[in-house]
């Protein structure tokens, strides 16, 4: 049976299992789903009838209905598979915090780094479903009247430790860039690899950007 508990994560699940655009409403009778893509709803469908899950299919809308007197505990176990198994990869892929939690969360930014703390909301809540996940995935991580807190000041220390050995932090911009001249960079750049801290050089505007934030090293989590 589809609870309203059990839409809600369904919610959750579909939202960043499809990646794509979608409208859904509970009635008394379906679970509805209407796709902007064709292409996502023949996804979902041949994954609903792989679990054989009953369905009903309306073209001209791309609607898919999903009779709500049905047991889909194995579907949302499947979801939730996936969805782990992407975020470890992106984990694997993505340099920084800020990076990994802007790809997999959509989150609605409310502060950055400042002392190692990032704040954020979902656009479309399920707070509680990403506190879950970060905490299995090893953050530090708490929800305080419906914002996500994430702890990353071990991580931003020895960040600061490991830059003030190639740069003076107090020369360092509001969006942690330091300037360097043409002679200089090879040999900061290579220092700071040697430090294994992620960096950015841009020859444009002759800054080296830093991420304090870096998911290369595990010092956020537990």
């Amino acid at each position: 049976m589809i609870s309203d508990t059990i839409f809600s994560e369904l919610e959750y699940y579909i939202r960043y299992g499809l990646n794509g655009g979608y409208k859904s409403r509970l009635t008394d009778e379906f679970y509805e789903i209407e796709f902007e893509s064709s292409l996502y709803r023949e996804y979902f469908k041949k994954l609903l009838e792989k679990e054989r899950i009953f369905i009903k299919l309306l073209k001209e809308q791309n609607l898919l209905l999903i009779p709500r007197n049905q047991n889909i505990t194995r579907l949302l176990d499947l979801l939730k598979l996936q969805r782990k198994n992407d975020l470890k990869e992106s984990l694997e892929y993505h340099s920084s915090v800020i990076e990994f939690l802007s790809r997999n969360f959509q989150p609605i930014l409310t502060s950055g780094r400042e002392k190692g703390i990032i704040k954020f909301k979902m656009i479309d809540g399920g707070e509680e479903y990403a506190l879950n996940e970060l905490k299995e995935l090893g953050f530090r991580i708490s929800l305080e009247n419906g914002i996500l807190l994430v702890d990353i000041s071990d991580t931003v220390k020895e960040m600061f430790k490991r830059i003030s050995k190639v740069f003076d932090i107090e020369k360092m911009s509001p969006y942690y860039a330091f300037f360097v001249n043409l002679n200089e960079a090879g040999e900061k750049c290579k220092m700071l690899d040697e430090l294994e801290v992620p960096y950015k050089y841009s020859k444009v505007h002759n800054e080296i950007y830093v991420d304090l934030d870096s998911l290369k090293h595990v010092l956020f989590k537990n």
